[in-house]
């Protein structure tokens, strides 16, 4: 499709921002609304892998993000009294510490600066309603004026509410059993750059992470057998971590005195978004309001960065916005499926409430550690189930706007990675 289109965003996260980017390249007029008053900039660790890697490369932000990476070496489990029991140094096999480390507001924040001069942003807006016709889709803002779009895209959060506008019978739930929550707090003088995991007392899983002089983000995950759909925009309430971390050990009473330091923390349900269509006329869903595979896989951010690409790419190459998002869904639905292998039995093995259970999963923790284990998963290990078979597609001669420096985009086939002026 040559012609520029006019096309609204809502939700100014990793997705939603990927696609504003990816639009603009490619000519298109983007409009991105956001609910907050302001950026946000809160949110947990990030890990970018396989052709996830490969996308920021053709974006041109790998120095932008390996600058503001975390400096974080690896992971400690850390024993009963505290003390690092086993370690998984960068680059083990299960180590959570990738190449490219980035807290979710920092890479958030290097989309919004290569868009915001070239895209029309909104914050405190949300959607009221969509009125679909064949020619656009006449939109209602919640300050009451409407808008006409050639489409309209929900890149919001797990309780999109655009989604439920449009595709509330299109959507169901997997809850996992757990509640997460994650935020910061004060970083200590024995803080070193290495994460840190505890399970505590109760079923209680800590991880603390380095992220810069000031702070430390924190991850805490508990089991629940009650879900509520309301908390999955995350505003479940506080006293829920509280009661979780009383008593739990390790770091939980450390946690416990700076819950109040992050002005911008999230609690909710560990749920994985399933969808039965990502799209209906000119309405798309991408990102987590469309597949969320859940924090404990580690897929968030490389789907919401895949998924704005192929997207985005789909609706330059296709002749019509129809046949765009039906190749779009077609190209994305294997890679999501395999992303969402975590099942609710696992994540209960790394919740143990019992004595017995702690310790049993803190041995397998030193045999993943070991030597023989590392040199045994290297062997035989490969491509995580989401990458296996997954071929990105490539978006060749992609044109830019007159505002924008074109930048020839160049494969190299030797090695199928994509590279920018040789980098």
């Amino acid at each position: 499709m040559n012609e520029s289109r006019k096309i609204l965003i809502s939700g100014a996260s990793i997705a939603g921002l990927t696609l504003a980017f990816w639009l603009n390249r490619y000519g298109d007029k983007v409009t991105v609304i956001e609910r907050s008053k302001t950026f946000r900039t809160g949110g947990q660790n990030v890990d970018i892998e396989g052709p996830g890697q490969e996308v920021i490369r053709m974006m041109g932000l790998q120095e932008k993000i390996e600058a503001k990476n975390t400096r974080e070496k690896g992971v400690e489990f850390l024993g009963s009294t505290g003390e690092p029991i086993a370690r998984l140094p960068k680059g083990s096999v299960g180590s959570l510490t990738s190449s490219y480390e980035i807290l979710r507001g920092d890479l958030a924040h290097i989309l919004y600066d290569e868009t915001k001069d070239h895209c029309d942003y909104r914050f405190d807006t949300t959607i009221t309603a969509l009125k679909q016709q064949d020619n656009g889709v006449w939109v209602t803002f919640n300050d009451g004026s409407t808008e006409k779009f050639d489409l309209v895209v929900s890149a919001e959060g797990v309780g999109s509410s655009t989604r439920r506008l449009v595709m509330k019978d299109d959507i169901r739930f997997r809850y996992l059993g757990v509640y997460a929550s994650y935020f910061r707090i004060p970083r200590d003088p024995g803080d070193r750059d290495w994460a840190q995991i505890y399970n505590g007392k109760g079923g209680v899983f800590m991880l603390l992470r380095p992220v810069h002089d000031q702070d430390t983000t924190v991850l805490v995950t508990f089991l629940r057998k009650q879900f509520d759909a309301r908390d999955a925009d995350g505003v479940a309430p506080k006293k829920m971590l509280r009661d979780a971390l009383q008593g739990a050990g390790g770091p939980a009473d450390r946690i416990l005195a700076n819950l109040d330091h992050d002005l911008d923390p999230y609690l909710g349900p560990m749920i994985q978004v399933i969808g039965s269509t990502w799209s209906k006329g000119r309405f798309v869903l991408t990102g987590d309001a469309a597949w969320c595979p859940s924090a404990y896989t580690g897929m968030g951010t490389p789907l919401a960065l895949i998924g704005a690409y192929i997207l985005a790419g789909e609706l330059r190459k296709q002749p019509t916005h129809t046949a765009a998002l039906a190749s779009y869904e077609a190209l994305m639905r294997s890679y999501v499926a395999n992303g969402r292998t975590i099942r609710p039995f696992m994540l209960r093995l790394i919740h143990p409430r019992s004595r017995l259970g702690i310790g049993v999963l803190r041995a397998a923790w030193k045999g993943l550690s070991s030597a023989l284990a590392q040199s045994i998963f290297r062997r035989f290990g490969g491509d995580t189930p989401a990458e296996q078979g997954f071929v990105l597609p490539r978006y060749e001669e992609q044109p830019c706007p007159s505002n924008r420096e074109a930048v020839p985009v160049q494969i190299d086939d030797t090695s199928s990675i994509i590279r920018r002026d040789g980098h």
